[in-house]
């Protein structure tokens, strides 16, 4: 399939329905606005709460003021956005009453409201006053935006509000590192600079990013100034902390000034582990063979948990109680939000196991939490794939807005596959003898293909002398 590219509205969660986005925190809201404004069809209305500039104003095709809504209308036919905003004193307008938005949502010619809820002073990050932020309890969707700079400068320097900002902030631990690089890290002594961690809890932090974010709103965290490799390193570590938040949907990637706004949408993965089959042509449950330290299952599911998948599900069957010996040897099954440790464990039996591999994949898919967006399933007996194989498949996902993604090597398929939430009904509907990779098969213009380096994704372990030929003894003695 050719790669398709995330528009702004998509990667955000906005579908055909009327929608009022409420923009808070630092980096780039104003510009963040109004990109989404050019993106969305249909007739748009941009508003504040709080103050914009006059300069600013001059983004905007047309504009009408909050006493007199008489022109809005025929302008919205005429340009299909327009700015409201209170009376204008010198440099700055005022923000509308908190109540206008939406009644403007309820116009039948309004398709969306897009309302900056709060104000930054031009700083990366900020943390709210008490009288901030002032969302419509109306709003369906929050966006908490944050410039990656913030990660580049001592936060005197890139936080409006410091002293709020280091409270939220404070005793992020130390073994969490942000990327090597100028920046992003601690500075010289004496000086705090807020990690990647660090900027992840202010965005998730009741008082900070979620603050006056109403209970029925999703929540989409945007990280602008996404502009450098190094850049986007810190942010997929910040997207990936936020994720553990469970008010947050997902997290977008980008640099709002830019004709690519969006980068990457990072959004929830399962990897969904099979350790239910008979192991019939091995003679012996192949999981718990041994595999250098460890068993084959137990190297995979490390593997997996080195990833970046969001947690995993173990699907067990056959001899469940030593696979599950196997799994809880991990560790803690689940681990607290806000960690960057390994992902969490789940485990589901699945009783119909005996009847194909196929039953497992849908006992896993219907125990998911609604949050969970994919799955990746992994075979429990490919041990020699690595997290270097599969983060390229979870970064494929999120930079594209792919449904199926597969590795390939040499040209040929392999494993595994992710399968987005949209193939889940159909997925489920599937007859016992089917596999997943009919749905591949099934919406070839919707599969991502990803070359990968490791011929890894082509070999399981199916047979003795597959097992001899691929355990870390035998490559050692190779």
């Amino acid at each position: 399939m050719t790669e398709r590219q995330w528009t702004l509205p998509a990667a955000l969660g906005l579908g055909s329905g009327p929608e009022l986005v409420a923009f808070v925190g630092g980096g780039g809201k104003t510009s963040l606005l109004f990109a989404l404004a050019a993106a969305l069809p249909g007739r748009v209305v941009i508003t504040t709460t709080t103050r914009i500039f006059a300069a600013q104003m001059r983004l905007a095709p047309a504009v009408v003021y909050a006493d007199d809504l008489s022109p809005l209308g025929q302008l919205l036919d005429a340009q299909g956005r327009c700015l409201v905003v209170g009376h204008v004193d010198g440099e700055k307008a005022r923000g509308v009453s908190p109540d206008l938005p939406a009644r403007l949502l309820a116009r039948s010619d309004v398709d969306a409201v897009l309302v900056e809820a709060d104000g930054a002073r031009m700083r990366p990050v900020k943390a709210p006053a008490a009288h901030e932020p002032v969302i419509p309890p109306e709003a369906t969707l929050v966006v908490p935006v944050a410039g990656l700079d913030a990660l580049e400068g001592p936060i005197d320097q890139v936080a409006h509000r410091a002293e709020l900002v280091r409270r939220m902030t404070n005793g992020e631990p130390e073994s969490i590192p942000s990327p090597p690089g100028r920046g992003l890290g601690r500075g010289s002594p004496g000086e705090e600079w807020l990690t990647a961690a660090g900027l992840a809890r202010l965005l998730t932090h009741p008082e900070g990013g979620l603050k006056g974010a109403p209970d029925g709103a999703r929540v989409v965290p945007f990280l602008n100034k996404v502009e450098s490799a190094e850049r986007l390193s810190a942010a997929r570590t910040v997207a990936r902390l936020m994720l553990r938040q469970r008010r947050v949907e997902r997290v977008v990637l980008g640099a709002a000034r830019t004709a690519q706004p969006v980068a990457e949408v990072w959004r929830r993965v399962t990897a969904v582990v099979l350790a239910a089959g008979e192991s019939r042509r091995m003679g012996r449950n192949k999981l718990l063979l041994p595999w250098g330290e460890t068993t084959v299952l137990g190297q995979t599911l490390a593997n997996v948990r080195a990833s970046a998948v969001h947690d995993v599900v173990v699907v067990t069957g056959h001899e469940h109680e030593q696979v599950e010996m196997i799994v809880r040897q991990q560790g803690p099954l689940v681990e607290e939000d806000g960690s960057l440790a390994a992902a969490s464990i789940h485990l589901v039996h699945n009783n119909d196991y005996a009847n194909g591999m196929l039953t497992s994949v849908q006992a896993a898919v219907r125990a998911l939490p609604p949050t969970s967006e994919a799955i990746l399933v992994v075979l429990g007996d490919q041990p020699m794939v690595g997290p270097e194989t599969l983060d390229p498949l979870l970064t494929a996902y999120a930079a594209t807005s792919a449904g199926l993604v597969a590795p390939t090597f040499g040209g040929r398929r392999g494993n595994p596959v992710l399968i987005d939430r949209r193939y889940f009904a159909e997925l489920l509907a599937l007859p016992a003898d089917a596999a997943p990779r009919a749905l591949l098969a099934r919406h070839p213009d919707d599969l991502l293909t990803v070359p990968v380096a490791s011929d890894a994704v082509l070999h399981d372990l199916d047979l003795p002398e597959q097992y001899a030929r691929f355990r870390p003894e035998e490559i050692e003695r190779g």
